[in-house]
């Protein structure tokens, strides 16, 4: 991974025969304010490793649209599948951010003045939640990513209509963004079996040989194993294990480009390379063999 990468070299706009090819040259635009939106596309695993230098207080608001990705600051490492929605503040730090095939995720960086404006208080620390499929909000991201395609060779200035458009489409996702984390309409005991199941789903994102039993996930909501499954799939849209196995193999996807299948397989805990085969076969409809024959 290339090494000491500013944030704001990153999400600099970047020269049409840039823009998009990879991780570190996203469709890029800014706005009033200062406000910044960059869209990420990126077909095969990679990363990046650099530092945040914007001036002054700055909230990152990000939305996984698909793949997975990792990212290590401040000590901690933090794993993120499609349709999380990711808001953090940004300070002086490192940071190590790594992607898997068929990546893509739309990141508005906001200034301070721009949340004073909408009477929103920045995050004290990160917060992530799970879109559902038909929140507006992730279709609002969507568009606008589509946007920042389109628009990458058009000129910024700032009085034409496409950029108003733009503007418009990042305020829209970023109130988005905030109405739905700042809303009070649950009980605390419903916030209590939230908080469980994000926990437990970040307990299956942060192995990929061993997978938790139920009962130990299940214990983290404090439910049983039967309700703590029924309730996992309505949040999240299928099964824990499913969930696992999905995640799973998006990292085999990103170990095949540097590993041959039978290390691939060895690290994932695999002991028999036909069984990690077929499940990679079952995920992407192709074996690791002919991915890899399909990315060289």
């Amino acid at each position: 991974m290339p090494a000491d990468i500013s944030s704001t070299q990153v999400h600099q706009p970047h020269p049409c025969n840039l823009a998009g090819t990879a991780l570190r040259y996203p469709y890029s635009r800014s706005f009033s304010g200062g406000l910044q939106a960059s869209a990420f596309l990126v077909a095969q695993a990679g990363g990046l490793k650099g530092y945040f230098d914007e001036p002054g207080l700055t909230t990152r608001c990000t939305i996984i649209l698909s793949g997975a990705c990792s990212m290590r600051i401040g000590g901690r490492t933090q794993h993120f599948q499609a349709r999380d929605l990711v808001l953090a503040p940004t300070s002086a730090e490192t940071f190590t951010f790594e992607n898997s095939a068929d990546f893509s995720a739309l990141e508005l960086h906001v200034p301070q003045g721009i949340l004073d404006q909408m009477n929103i208080a920045p995050p004290a620390g990160l917060r992530s939640r799970f879109l559902g499929c038909q929140e507006p909000g992730l279709q609002t991201a969507r568009q606008l990513l589509g946007y920042l395609r389109a628009t990458s060779s058009s000129p910024a200035t700032a009085t034409s209509p496409h950029v108003l458009v733009g503007y418009g489409l990042a305020i829209t996702t970023l109130g988005y963004a905030f109405s739905e984390d700042g809303q009070d309409h649950r009980s605390k005991g419903v916030d209590k079996t939230a908080t469980g199941l994000e926990a437990a789903r970040q307990v299956l994102l942060e192995r990929f040989d061993k997978v938790p039993t139920i009962p130990q996930l299940a214990a983290l909501c404090g439910l049983s194993p039967t309700r703590f499954k029924e309730l996992f799939r309505q949040q999240f849209g299928c099964a824990p294990y499913a969930f696992y196995q999905a995640h799973r193999m998006e990292y085999a996807r990103q170990l095949l480009c540097r590993k041959n299948v039978t290390e691939t397989a060895m690290q994932l805990g695999y002991s028999n390379i036909c069984h990690f085969s077929a499940a990679f076969q079952r995920q992407f409809g192709c074996t690791p063999s002919q991915w890899q024959r399909q990315i060289r």
